[in-house]
């Protein structure tokens, strides 16, 4: 299943990623970057080894 998580490189939506991904779940990050840093997807990446 695909799931859209807005505001994905917050603290909330980058903890909700990785919870999704253990569960092979495909995501798609939408974030306009006002309170948060493109680095936590970079993380999320290299943690899950996922792009």
């Amino acid at each position: 299943m695909l799931i859209l998580v807005t505001g994905g490189a917050g603290y909330i939506g980058s903890h909700t990623i990785i919870s999704l991904l253990e569960n092979n779940y495909n995501v798609i990050v939408l974030d306009n970057l006002c309170n948060s840093s493109f680095e936590s997807i970079k993380r999320i990446e290299k943690i899950m080894h996922k792009k």
